[in-house]
């Protein structure tokens, strides 16, 4: 009975601040539409810009090579615009208006000649579109100069379906996004009733720590599932495919939403009012957003390993077994089996985190027994 009444109180003064309750269940939604402007344009094209100044026939077959140039799901990969100027192609590539440009010099049909390609390392899609273009040029250069390579390279992609643009890479990392904003709210939920002073009130109705704690790790949870599957359906609407299905994702967001609320648990210990949770709660978000991978991904330095599974540093943040879990099942079409290990570390790290939240609140807030 204390436990569900102190779930109530906790679920009810959350609606009363409807503004925060919006903000978390909206802030992944959010991001996932100015992600679909930005990136979801279809399939990924790469814009190239042309220089042509040779007149024989050896660069207008390689533009047709390059125009007839296709990705692994058939759609084309190049749009190509013709320049007039060398000044005018790197105004292009530094306004990033292209992504990549490319100078065939007045001698390029006479071989041995050179294709020059321009472009900006700040544009973080010219390396790929380079590899492709200089591809293409070796390709025509050793048909010309009839050329086998002894030994070919041959493609497997492991994703069951491959991304169609930039915007379906970003759903994973979002999605987890979804999850982490929970510290915010979990976090000022605990902090608040020192604030507020009504952790008196709470000590004489005689509610233990562990329901009190409890309470607030059950509604805010739900708050993150919510968010999650709120943000899941977003990425669906706009035109997002999953590999995996939809039971998998919400098992690891239930996980993924318990463990948060735990470090939540730990970071309020050491805080004291509502203001502290705005400030210096800010630095245990940035340390989970960045390290656990959800931003981009981190180069891994394993420290041992268990049954095969190799862990480094950043494995002590459950946020970075989300990550690992939902880009498994989104992009791989794995089931729970197959993420078993992930929601093991998940699970464990939730356990440690609660019990050390719950041991620090209570010698530093509480004095419950």
């Amino acid at each position: 009975m204390k436990l569900a009444a102190s779930v109530i109180k906790t679920f009810k003064e959350n609606i009363r601040d409807w503004k925060v309750l919006a903000m978390v269940l909206l802030f992944a939604p959010f991001f996932l539409l100015i992600m679909y402007l930005l990136y979801g344009r279809g399939a990924t094209t790469y814009d190239l810009g042309i220089l042509n100044l040779d007149e024989g026939n050896a660069s207008t077959a390689l533009i047709e090579m390059i125009d007839r140039k296709k990705g692994p799901d058939g759609s084309k990969l190049f749009n190509i615009s013709h320049i007039a100027t060398v000044d005018e192609l790197e105004g292009r590539v530094k306004e990033k208006v292209i992504d990549i440009g490319m100078v065939l010099p007045p001698d390029y049909s006479t071989l041995p000649s050179v294709a020059h390609l321009y472009g900006s390392m700040n544009n973080v899609r010219y390396p790929v579109a380079a590899v492709m273009v200089a591809d293409e040029v070796q390709k025509q250069g050793m048909a010309a100069a009839k050329i086998t390579l002894p030994i070919t390279i041959s493609e497997t992609f492991l994703e069951r379906q491959l991304p169609m643009n930039e915007f379906d890479g970003y759903v994973p990392g979002l999605l987890t996004l979804a999850i982490l904003m929970i510290l915010f709210t979990a976090t000022a939920s605990i902090v608040k009733e020192n604030d507020k002073k009504t952790l008196i009130r709470l000590k004489l109705s005689r509610l233990g720590a562990f329901h009190f704690l409890a309470a607030i790790c059950i509604v805010q949870a739900f708050i993150a599932v919510g968010a999650m599957m709120l943000s899941y359906w977003t990425a669906l609407g706009l035109g997002y495919s999953p590999s995996g299905n939809f039971g998998t994702v919400l098992l690891v967001g239930v996980l993924s939403s318990l463990s948060m609320v735990s470090i939540s648990l730990v970071v309020a210990s050491f805080l004291r009012t509502v203001f502290d949770v705005l400030t210096v709660g800010c630095f245990p978000f940035f340390i989970l957003m960045f390290f656990s991978g959800s931003m981009f991904p981190l180069p891994k330095l394993p420290l041992f390993s268990i049954q095969g599974h190799s862990l480094g540093i950043t494995d002590i943040l459950p946020l970075t077994h989300t990550v690992n879990a939902f880009n498994k099942v989104l992009n791989y079409g794995a089931g729970w089996n197959e993420i078993k290990f992930d929601l093991f570390m998940i699970l464990i790290l939730t356990l440690v985190y609660f019990l050390a939240g719950l041991g620090l609140y209570q010698r530093r807030r509480l004095s419950w027994g």
